[in-house]
């Protein structure tokens, strides 16, 4: 007779169960498709259809590129899978970045540019690690767990994507078109010095291969709020207002000045 059978037994082992998946976070899939945004882990993220950006156009800090799947961190000494070191993978500074506001909430910003074949099932991707740390000095790590993937630190964590996982299916013409924005709350960098180093951790294509040439990340300029629609109905009603009676006046005078002809 099997030990659980006795229903005190039943009891406890269901509660030690659920004791060790209650703290499980539950793995959330984003799929942006070919066109589309959305918050994951608490970033946002969209695509983009930046042009052009191909090497010495934009400038990336992070270059990437491995199959089926690579990962690394912009380090000018380099490390796992990154290329180019240190023109376009290196470290980068607090105060090179720059801030966008969306829907209220500012966000420091990053574009990628996604180098997935065109066609034949090979242009998705996937983004499965996300981590950005900040450090006052220069850090260098290449630690990893048993599947390979880094676990090291380069400082101080202020965002990790966790388990949770970033579809992207490329529909530009490889090298040379902005695919993809990263919006991290500036909110994460309370504290951070402006010479503080910001690294940039990416590990793609455990999910759909990484399958071409590098991705590159750069940071991406900032850009102003948008108003919102609410915002222009005053100004549009200031507008008709003085147009009105620009007109009125107008009629006002044409009519004196008939009467005067008489």
């Amino acid at each position: 007779m099997s030990n659980y059978s006795h229903p005190i037994l039943k009891i406890t082992a269901a509660c030690a169960l659920f004791a060790l998946t209650a703290g499980v976070t539950q793995a959330t899939v984003l799929d942006l498709g070919t066109s589309g945004s959305g918050t994951l882990a608490g970033a946002y993220f969209s695509t983009t259809y930046l042009q052009p950006t191909g090497t010495g156009v934009f400038d990336p800090f992070l270059s990437i590129q491995n199959s089926p799947w690579e990962q690394g961190y912009n380090s000018s000494t380099g490390n796992f899978d990154t290329k180019r070191e240190p023109v376009w993978n290196h470290e980068i500074q607090f105060s090179d970045l720059r801030v966008t506001t969306i829907g209220g909430v500012d966000y420091f910003g990053f574009v990628v540019d996604i180098n997935e074949p065109n066609g034949g099932g090979k242009n998705p991707i996937s983004l499965d690690g996300l981590k950005i740390f900040t450090s006052s000095t220069i850090q260098s790590s290449t630690s990893v767990n048993g599947n390979g993937f880094f676990n090291g630190s380069l400082g101080t964590l202020v965002f990790s994507l966790g388990n949770n996982t970033l579809k992207y299916t490329d529909g530009q013409h490889g090298s040379g078109s902005g695919d993809l924005n990263i919006y991290i709350p500036v909110s994460l960098f309370a504290g951070v010095a402006p010479t503080d180093y910001i690294y940039m951790y990416q590990r793609w294509g455990n999910t759909d291969f990484s399958e071409g040439g590098f991705e590159e990340t750069a940071i991406l300029n900032g850009v102003a709020p948008i108003p919102e629609m609410g915002t222009f109905f005053p100004l549009i009603g200031l507008m008709v207002a003085v147009l009105s009676t620009h007109a009125l006046r107008r009629r006002r005078q044409l009519q004196l000045a008939r009467l005067d002809a008489r």
